[in-house]
């Protein structure tokens, strides 16, 4: 079995609040409207279950890193049959003006230009992340059932990332993006690794037979049982990974020709009342609220409300 290792997963998902406003903006600059782009749903997923992406048409673009060789990636439009006409009507609409009867060249050329521009946004954004440079390969945009490139046949899990692309005055457009374990590892700069529980019987001589009396070992996983204490804690492992703490004061919404008039000593007002508790996040997410006082000349945040720890992972893994 080959699964998406955890330590990969985790870092994937916490990173994801700002890969995806890296990627919004860089469309925002290409579209020259203000797109934005919620932070998405990701988890890994048995592949077995996109196998009906493989019967009937769907759009779709296979996409992938020249650095990267041999890693590529899908996009999917529409994910389930009972989703899928409304979302391709929504990218249509939102890159084309409106649905096409037939998915002529031009409108095909105008396809694989959105997704060249989300790639290139992907490029950057892991590129800023790991302060390197990644450039897009080729584009190959179908609506045909999925026929998954062989780094997918090779893998029992893959990593779904759902995510929803809003443009102004046009419906959300819900895209699955689809990737390995292996391809997420080297995005993040990650040594590659497989969760292969059966590895380790490889090479391991076979288990002498218990004695009669005792008692028969459990063959399952139970989340309820005590771990023994031989059982290693891998908690370290998440201990290292570094996390973006940012403060809020507030936030506002401007048109681009607003953005554009902006000099110095312009005032942008905020929508948040003066007095008003600013917010903590961590990797785009809210943690904490508190209120703004000085610590020796500089700027700090006395925390004065903190978001359940329960609450706090479950935003982290949202």
């Amino acid at each position: 079995m080959h699964e998406v290792a955890p330590e990969i997963l985790t870092s994937f998902v916490i990173k994801q609040g700002q890969i995806w406003q890296s990627v919004a903006l860089y469309l925002s600059e290409q579209s020259g409207a203000a797109v934005e782009i919620p932070i998405p749903t990701t988890e890994s997923t048995p592949i077995g279950e996109f196998s009906s992406l493989s019967v009937d048409p769907v759009l779709h673009a296979q996409a992938g890193f020249a650095e990267l060789e041999g890693e590529p990636c899908l996009f999917v439009v529409g994910e389930q049959p009972a989703e899928r006409e409304a979302a391709e009507k929504a990218l249509y609409e939102a890159v084309l003006g409106s649905a096409p009867d037939t998915l002529d060249d031009a409108a095909l050329a105008a396809l694989r230009e959105f997704f060249t521009h989300l790639m290139q946004g992907l490029a950057i954004a892991f590129g800023n992340l790991r302060s390197t440079s990644f450039t897009t390969s080729e584009i190959v945009l179908k609506r045909d059932p999925v026929v998954f490139p062989p780094n997918f046949l090779s893998v029992d899990e893959v990593i779904a990332v759902r995510l929803t692309i809003n443009v102004p005055e046009r419906e959300p457009i819900p895209l699955t993006w689809l990737l390995t374990g292996a391809l997420a590892a080297q995005l993040l700069g990650m040594p590659i690794q497989t969760t292969d529980p059966l590895s380790a019987l490889a090479f391991d001589e076979e288990p002498a037979m218990p004695p009669a009396a005792s008692q028969p070992a459990s063959m399952g996983f139970n989340p309820f049982g005590e771990v023994e204490e031989s059982t290693p804690r891998n908690l370290d492992l998440l201990m290292d990974i570094p996390l973006e703490v940012s403060v809020e004061l507030g936030r506002v919404t401007l048109l681009v020709s607003e953005l554009l008039e902006i000099g110095t000593g312009s005032i942008v007002e905020l929508k948040k009342v003066a007095g008003e508790p600013v917010e903590v996040l961590v990797n785009g997410r809210l943690i904490a609220r508190g209120e703004v006082v000085v610590v020796e000349d500089n700027f700090a945040v006395r925390i004065t409300e903190i978001i359940s720890p329960m609450e706090r992972v479950q935003r982290l893994g949202a």
